[in-house]
């Protein structure tokens, strides 16, 4: 018998899309996505090659508008946003950052290149920022997957240029005492950097500096000055949590008599100077 033509159902139109973007999130290989895309001036053009670029400003804006195309063909063939599949493969690209960071001697901080890289990347998210594609959310989500190896700096990065802010990425997060004890465990090795790394003073520095603003400010607002989200008391609490974990740290290492010079005497000396 013939085929009795469906009608058009927005509900299972729109479950379809769900799946395809579970789908996406699950099996498809962001890193190689573009991994070859035909176009002048370059035969060869992704993310990787965009990262490692040292060319003019013109030729990374045609680049970043080149894969912004063909991130929206590929949107279209597959039936899901854009915003989801931009930054599913942002996050991806991101992750291979922290993944070469990780073999250095900071458990924290980028390298140099590794900053210009970084850098590139960002410069290309803020692009598709501007341009509608990117989902911040989406993004996030992608970012926790990876926290083993998420870099505090690149964080700190990703919320001074704009990308995502700090609460954002917080409040994307599912469970709030453990993403306190991941900021504490990183601010720790972060503030150990700071006396044991001139190459790098300026950045932690400014990391610990902001860090430490924030979660004040965060923390002790009333409840009347918070800004409006979803769920407004994640930020204070996780801000309350990290600033209570510091504490106890550095009293707990003055009652125990650390020596001077250790990694706990630096860390605790640290936090106080940014405090």
């Amino acid at each position: 018998g013939r085929l009795k033509r469906q009608k058009y159902n927005p509900e299972r139109a729109q479950k379809l899309k769900d799946s395809a973007v579970r789908l996406l999130r699950s099996h498809q290989d962001l890193t190689a996505l573009l991994l070859e895309v035909e176009g002048p001036p370059c035969k060869k053009l992704s993310l990787s090659k965009l990262m490692d670029c040292d060319s003019s400003e013109a030729c990374t804006n045609h680049s970043s508008s080149f894969i912004g195309s063909a991130l929206q063909d590929q949107a279209s063939r597959l039936g899901v946003p854009v915003g989801v599949l931009s930054a599913g493969m942002v996050a991806s690209s991101v992750g291979q950052v922290c993944t070469a960071a990780a073999e250095t001697s900071h458990p924290v901080l980028l390298t140099v290149e590794q900053r210009k890289k970084l850098s590139s990347l960002l410069e290309f998210a803020q692009y598709l920022l501007a341009h509608s594609m990117f989902s911040r959310l989406s993004f996030c989500q992608e970012l926790w997957k990876i926290q083993n190896s998420l870099l505090l700096e690149v964080v700190w990065h990703l919320h001074v240029q704009g990308i995502v802010s700090l609460e954002e990425l917080l409040e994307s997060h599912p469970d709030m005492r453990a993403v306190g004890a991941w900021l504490f465990r990183n601010l720790c090795c972060l503030c150990e950097q700071i006396e044991a790394s001139c190459q790098h003073a300026d950045v932690t520095r400014a990391m610990l500096s902001d860090f430490v603003q924030m979660f004040v400010l965060r923390g002790f607002q009333k409840n009347s000055d918070l800004r409006r989200t979803v769920e407004p008391e994640k930020m204070p609490q996780v801000a309350v949590d990290v600033l209570q974990r510091m504490l106890i740290f550095a009293l707990d290492a003055l009652a125990a008599g650390v020596q001077e010079e250790s990694s706990t005497h630096k860390t605790v000396r640290a936090s106080a100077a940014h405090s």
